[in-house]
């Protein structure tokens, strides 16, 4: 009983964490990484920083150079689920 007590707390929480795609394919060494904030963003979220990082780190395991081709951050307004959000759009060459 008392785990259960201690774990409610952290599975509330944890739909409130910041969330990725991870590296999705959209075409021959292109792909796109999303990183957006949960539910009660602080405005402090370094989610375009992160979402870099996620491309160097793909492009890396490939043994390739990242290339940017696009970085779209979008702040919010936060209403009806639009948390703040950051797109990259990345190749590897």
């Amino acid at each position: 009983m008392k785990i259960l007590l201690l774990a409610v707390p952290f599975i509330a929480l944890s739909g409130c964490a910041t969330t990725s795609t991870g590296a999705v394919s959209a075409g021959p060494d292109t792909f796109v990484v999303s990183r957006q904030a949960g539910a009660f963003p602080s405005g402090r979220e370094p989610l375009l920083t992160e979402a870099l990082a996620e491309a160097g780190t793909t492009c890396a395991a490939m043994k390739k150079t990242l290339k940017l081709v696009s970085a779209v951050e979008n702040p919010g307004p936060y209403i009806l689920g639009n948390y703040p959000k950051a797109t990259v759009v990345f190749s590897c060459i």
